[in-house]
């Protein structure tokens, strides 16, 4: 059965070919009747005239020019059918390839389900092979577990019996012990009693020492700045102002604020703090016992 595509080339290619026959035959028809009337010219004594020549080979090559047109049909008619034979045969290639591509796109899916069914059904291997291991390590587990719960029971009633024989023998430690305990506790309160009397002594004198020197050490940094102070002409006499001094062992001082209670004015603070500054380090030796990292002492001014 002929293709539709093919049919309808060879009907182009026979109404072309027609076409060109028609084309020709009337150019044919033409000539003749062109020709129809056509008389031969009398001889005259006079010299033959060029249309006479020119006449005579037109009659002769009417005949070429219809055999030129016939063969040009011809050949154009066979151009015609060589055209269109090798639009069969292309046609026919491109069947053949496509029906090759068709064959082996079946071919690939065919493999392709068979590589598919192929991972299914190792992955249903896989899968079976693991949920016996996993039951297999479950079976394995639960033993372990009840093994393991076995022991812990076992080891249990052995710390319960180990606990039992050590509280029985802590009970009579304690019980030694709290006899002892009663016995030293009444020799060592009689001697505490007797060491708190004799530091209570020895902390009061400490205190009245500490007292006295702490009243020194105050009077002495006191006195100190006094010294470094240089009095602003806005001071007036009865300045009363705590100043706070941050000193590091050895005396160093490293930080003097005035702060509440002060009665001075803005300049008379500035100066007094000044003054505790330049006494640079505070007095160490001898009064370690009254040493503090943070003092507060009162600076007052009279007049």
């Amino acid at each position: 059965m002929i293709d539709p595509q093919r049919k309808q080339a060879i009907k182009d290619g026979l109404t072309a070919f027609g076409l060109a026959i028609a084309v020709h035959l009337g150019f044919v028809l033409v000539l003749l009747f062109g020709t129809w009337d056509w008389q031969p010219f009398e001889h005259r004594p006079v010299p033959v005239r060029v249309t006479l020549v020119d006449q005579g080979p037109t009659m002769v090559e009417q005949p070429e020019a219809v055999e030129e047109a016939v063969d040009e049909a011809e050949r154009q008619r066979e151009e015609e059918l060589e055209r269109q034979r090798q639009e069969e045969l292309e046609q026919q290639r491109q069947e053949e390839e496509a029906e090759r591509q068709r064959q082996a796109e079946l071919e690939q899916q065919r493999q392709e389900e068979a590589e598919r069914r192929r991972l299914e059904e190792a992955e249903a291997a896989r899968r079976r092979e693991a949920e016996r291991e996993r039951l297999r390590q479950a079976e394995e587990e639960r033993r372990q577990a009840e093994a393991e719960r076995q022991r812990e029971l076992e080891e249990l009633r052995r710390q319960r019996e180990a606990a039992q024989r050590e509280r029985e023998e802590q009970e009579r430690r304690l019980q030694e012990l709290a006899e002892r305990r009663e016995r030293q506790e009444e020799e060592q309160a009689a001697e505490e009693e007797a060491e708190r009397l004799r530091l209570a002594q020895e902390e009061a004198a400490a205190d009245a020492r500490r007292a006295t020197l702490g009243e020194e050490y105050t009077s002495t940094i006191r006195e100190l700045v006094r010294r470094n102070w240089i009095r602003p002409p806005t001071t007036a006499p009865g300045v009363r102002c705590d100043i706070r001094v941050m000193q590091i062992p050895g005396g160093e001082i490293i930080d003097a604020t005035v702060v509440s209670p002060c009665n001075a004015d803005e300049a008379t603070r500035r100066s007094i703090t000044a003054a505790v500054l330049r006494v640079g380090t505070l007095p160490y030796r001898g009064y370690e016992d009254v040493f503090a990292r943070e003092i507060v002492f009162t600076f007052v001014y009279d007049g």
